[in-house]
C-alpha cells in the first residue's frame, strides 16, 4: 500500500494544534504559557508577559528572507516595559535562569510557527550564563519542546552571544551539542580574525558579525570579502545595519538590521485557521 506522502507533516501539524489547544486563554497560576484571543503566545513569569517580536534576515540583492531573529518584549506589573536584561539580570540563580530562557525561547517557537511564512529559520538566542550553568546535554530539553510543538528542529537556529566567542573549547562542546540535537547553530564574532582563529575549532553554521564591528575603516568591503573567504561552509549575516550596503556582496552573506525589516509580531493564525499549519511543519 502506497504510503501518504503528507502523512508525516498532517501529524506534525496536528501536534502542533493540539500543543496549542490544551494552553488557556486566561492566566493560570499553574501555567506559563498562555495563548493570547488574537492567536498569539505568551509566557507568564511571576507577573510579567513575555511576548515574541522577529527581525528579518534577508539575501542581498534578491531580498528573499533566510529567517527571521526572535527578540523578547516585557510587559512588568503596571503595565511597564521592561528590558530583557533588566529581567535576566533579576534572575541570578542558574535554576530559573535556565527555565526563564526556556519560557522564552518556547514562546518565540509558538508564535513562529503559529505565523504565515514557510520556509524560514528561526534564530533563537541563548544566554550566556547557560552555556556553563547546565552540565549536562545542551538543547536535550528544548529538544523535547520543539518536538511536541511538531516543529522541525533543523528550522532553528541557536545563537550564543558575543562572549561565549571568549571561551573555545566551551562553545564548541556547546554548539555539538546543540547539533547533535537536531538544531543549527550561529555564533557573534568581534572581528574576522576571531572567526578566523574560531573555524577550525567550533561548528558553527551562521557567523555573526556587528556592522559597526565590520565599518571601522573604509576598507570595509575588503574586509568582508576576507571573511567571506573564511566562511568554513558557514553562512556570514552582518548585523545592525542601519542603512542599505549598495554593490555585489560576497556569496554566502546575509543581511540583518532596521535597513532591512524592523523587529514586529508576526501574523498569527486564528483557531479557526490552523488547519494551514500543515504547509510549515515539514
Amino acid at each position: 500500500m502506497d504510503q501518504d506522502p503528507g502523512g508525516p507533516s498532517r501529524a506534525l501539524a496536528e501536534r502542533t494544534r493540539v500543543f496549542l489547544d490544551r494552553l488557556p486563554l486566561a492566566r493560570d497560576g499553574g501555567r506559563r504559557l498562555r495563548r493570547l484571543p488574537e492567536g498569539g503566545v505568551v509566557g507568564d513569569w511571576f507577573g510579567c508577559e513575555l511576548s515574541s517580536v522577529f527581525q528579518p534576515i534577508v539575501i542581498p540583492g534578491t531580498g528573499a528572507i533566510t529567517g527571521y531573529e526572535a527578540y523578547l518584549r516585557i510587559l512588568g506589573s503596571g503595565e511597564r516595559s521592561l528590558s530583557p536584561w533588566t529581567l535576566f539580570s533579576a534572575n541570578a540563580d542558574d535554576d530559573r535562569l535556565i527555565a526563564l530562557d526556556r519560557l522564552a525561547r518556547t514562546a518565540h517557537a509558538l508564535n513562529f510557527v503559529t505565523s504565515v511564512d514557510r520556509d524560514s529559520l528561526l534564530f533563537l538566542n541563548v544566554h550566556g550564563r547557560l552555556l556553563a550553568a547546565v552540565s549536562g546535554d545542551h538543547g536535550a530539553a528544548f529538544r523535547k519542546v520543539v518536538d511536541a510543538l511538531g516543529l522541525a528542529p533543523e528550522r532553528i537556529v541557536i545563537e550564543t552571544p558575543l562572549a561565549a566567542s571568549s571561551q573555545p573549547e566551551l562553545l564548541a562542546f556547546v554548539l555539538r551539542n546543540y547539533r547533535n540535537n537536531g538544531f543549527q547553530v550561529a555564533i557573534n564574532v568581534d572581528s574576522p580574525m576571531q572567526w578566523q582563529a574560531l573555524s577550525s575549532l567550533v561548528p558553527a553554521q551562521f557567523v555573526k558579525i556587528d556592522s559597526a564591528r565590520l565599518f571601522i575603516a573604509d576598507d570595509w568591503r575588503a574586509r568582508l570579502e576576507w571573511l567571506a573567504t573564511l566562511r568554513e561552509r558557514a553562512d556570514i549575516v552582518v548585523t545592525r545595519l542601519e542603512r542599505k550596503l549598495d554593490g555585489a556582496l560576497p556569496e554566502g552573506v546575509h543581511l540583518q538590521g532596521h535597513a532591512y525589516g524592523l523587529p514586529a509580531q508576526r501574523a498569527a493564525i486564528m483557531r479557526a485557521e490552523r488547519h494551514v499549519l500543515d504547509r510549515f511543519a515539514f
